[in-house]
């Protein structure tokens, strides 16, 4: 009896988990303004919101994992802070060392954010925002099933927003990634776990640069984004090169929907291909 009511109680706090987003989606939807669609295409907004997103992982030996993962973010002081966390709950498929492939289910490694705009200009055409960010992953998914890193990891970055024309906007970026320690992921795979090998190896040492280029089309309320990302594994000594592609839409008076996939060009990483989608969910 004892150990169904504790079933019972891990799958009403799984619910709880998973119901939070959409209740929170349906306050925030009460009474909201009309968003405009240069904020919804913005790859680095400082406004606050609700995010989920439904992500795809594969790798080159059949491994793979798919995560659901909500995220909330909150902008401070007229737009120059933002803070923000999510955390992925994650069906991981990996290949065992014994009979065949192996199935896990758990929370991933929980992720915290926090943006500073020293620079801000509106309406310009030219550089209009300089970003200083910080990603922070907190080594809470267990990295034996694949579901973490099993380390702290670190990512300070710059990112600039430099509008050329109208509805064309760059998004420069350069980070450095790394651990406090040997950690469950490999070289251009942005910190994720591996669960083609789910041992720790050795530190993440990575610098990225990253130009995507987003387009915005007011008559389909709509952008598109076209972007090559170029990671430099320190650990490894190699090169990885992935081109991504985001299509997004405006689909309510405070939110937007988009799709994102990633696929390398060279560099043989373990990763393979990433497939994003994201419901975002706007506070003014």
């Amino acid at each position: 009896m004892s150990l169904l009511m504790s079933i019972k109680q891990k799958n009403i706090k799984y619910k709880v988990f998973f119901l939070l987003p959409i209740l929170m989606v349906c306050v925030l939807e009460v009474g909201a303004q009309q968003l405009m669609l240069d904020d919804a295409s913005d790859p680095v907004s400082m406004l606050s919101r609700a995010t989920i997103d439904i992500e795809s992982y594969s790798f080159h030996n059949n491994a793979q994992f798919y995560a659901l993962r909500p995220g909330f973010y909150y902008g401070l002081r007229n737009e120059r802070h933002l803070v923000g966390m999510s955390i992925p709950f994650m069906h991981t498929i990996f290949e065992g060392n014994f009979a065949g492939y192996e199935n896990t289910t758990g929370f991933g490694d929980l992720r915290m954010s926090y943006l500073f705009v020293p620079y801000h200009k509106e309406d310009v055409i030219g550089i209009e925002r300089g970003t200083f960010s910080l990603d922070v992953t907190a080594p809470t998914g267990e990295y034996l099933l694949g579901r973490g890193a099993g380390a702290w990891l670190y990512k300070p970055g710059v990112i600039i927003k430099w509008r050329i024309a109208e509805a064309i906007v760059f998004y420069p970026e350069v980070r450095f990634q790394f651990s406090d320690g040997d950690a469950n992921s490999q070289g251009g795979s942005d910190g994720i776990p591996d669960p083609e090998d789910p041992e720790k190896e050795e530190g993440l040492q990575n610098l990225s640069f990253s130009f995507p280029a987003v387009v915005q089309i007011e008559q389909w309320n709509g952008w598109f984004s076209l972007n090559v990302l170029y990671t430099r594994s320190f650990t490894e000594e190699t090169n990885f090169l992935f081109l991504r592609t985001d299509i997004g839409k405006v689909i309510g008076n405070m939110s937007c929907a988009s799709l994102r996939i990633t696929k390398f060009i060279a560099g043989q990483p373990r990763l393979n291909v990433v497939v994003q989608a994201n419901l975002t969910f706007f506070i003014r």
